[in-house]
């Protein structure tokens, strides 16, 4: 009596046609999954937008860049080691128990000589801080939305301690706050913030590695002076630029310099600390500008040493970047969040950028 059952080449095909449905099935699961992650960072933006306006309706401006706080004795403070606008708005957003864990008196961070009062409310993960599409984000560092600081490529032109004074041609600037009044480009055309990728903690800095990785999370802190023609000139009064549009050519060729440096190999200097901690002022850390256009370079930021017009300390590009397909998300100061696409021009993104640059904007144009 003969036995019914599979041939093999039948066994072969039923294989051979399961893996072709997996195979389509597995890019539209991906695609779902990509869009639900999509979704959460963009309420994430919108729970900030939210809190924003409630600080804004409570003080009539939103909150500074970054606070002014001792960094170390005598009287010293640094606009890049302060409180963040992050923390100046966890009351307006059901964090009021983490706000009233914070002594404001001392700067925060690992760099200040007061840094250890503030250690366990600085590396407190915030989820509404991460963005879900971001694997790194929330393991070494816990940041992923930035302010908006313009078109700025210097960020350190010192007032007195703790005076005021600072400008933007953005939103948000270390010592001083703007508010709705100070947006005459219009709130629904001037970006609040914006996501960036996380570093993936296997840089040059804390991570410690050797080499280090060249993931486009991590930054470029050589900047592009191999020469060293330029270190320490700086604070000696060379003119610093405000504005990148004083010199939109050096600024540009600078981006590509940086670019390139980032994947020299015999460039050891890769920093892997962007969105370190939600509670610190530095760029990079809890702040954005909009040199560069989104996910437009190979790497997540670098130092730009630009001969005559750049501050060797404070002057960098830190651009907005996701791995979300295509662009990334922002929160305009209207409140409202749009997905801005990569392909958008320099020159609109930067007219987003500024609160009060003048720039005529369409609405088809991003």
């Amino acid at each position: 009596m003969s036995r019914r059952g599979f041939t093999l080449i039948e066994l072969l095909v039923v294989i051979a046609i399961i893996a072709v449905l997996i195979a389509l099935l597995l890019p539209a699961v991906q695609s779902a999954r990509e869009a639900a992650r999509r979704a959460q960072c963009i309420n994430n933006l919108k729970q900030l937008g939210i809190a924003l306006h409630n600080y804004h309706t409570a003080n009539n401006v939103f909150p500074m860049g970054g606070s002014a706080n001792l960094f170390a004795l005598p009287n010293t403070y640094y606009q890049w080691n302060g409180w963040s606008m992050h923390s100046l708005m966890l009351g307006y957003m059901e964090q009021q128990p983490l706000y009233n864990a914070i002594n404001f008196n001392f700067a925060p961070g690992v760099w200040s000589s007061y840094g250890v009062y503030n250690t366990t409310v600085l590396s407190t993960k915030i989820a509404s801080f991460l963005c879900p599409s971001d694997g790194y984000a929330g393991k070494s560092d816990i940041n992923s939305y930035h302010g908006c600081y313009g078109v700025d490529v210097n960020t350190c032109d010192w007032p007195s301690a703790g005076g005021g004074g600072m400008q933007s041609t953005g939103l948000f600037v270390h010592w001083n706050a703007y508010g709705i009044q100070s947006c005459t480009d219009g709130s629904s055309n001037t970006i609040a913030m914006g996501e960036a990728l996380t570093g993936d903690g296997q840089g040059a800095s804390f991570g410690g590695a050797n080499p280090p990785s060249r993931y486009r999370g991590n930054l470029n802190m050589a900047g592009n002076d191999p020469a060293g023609l330029e270190a320490g000139s700086q604070r000696a009064g060379a003119t610093v630029l405000s504005s990148a549009y004083q010199n939109v050519a050096g600024v540009l060729q600078d981006l590509q310099d940086c670019a390139t440096g980032f994947i020299n190999t015999s460039n050891t200097n890769i920093n892997d600390i962007r969105g370190w901690r939600w509670g610190t002022s530095a760029t990079g850390f809890t702040l954005f500008n909009v040199l560069d256009t989104p996910n437009g370079s190979n790497n997540n930021g670098c130092r730009l040493l630009c001969a005559y017009y750049c501050e060797t300390s404070c002057s960098f590009s830190y651009p907005a970047t996701s791995n979300h397909p295509g662009g990334v998300n922002v929160l305009f100061a209207d409140g409202s969040t749009r997905f801005i696409k990569n392909s958008i021009s320099r020159m609109t993104w930067w007219g987003l950028g500024t609160k009060a640059g003048g720039e005529v904007i369409s609405s088809d144009s991003y």
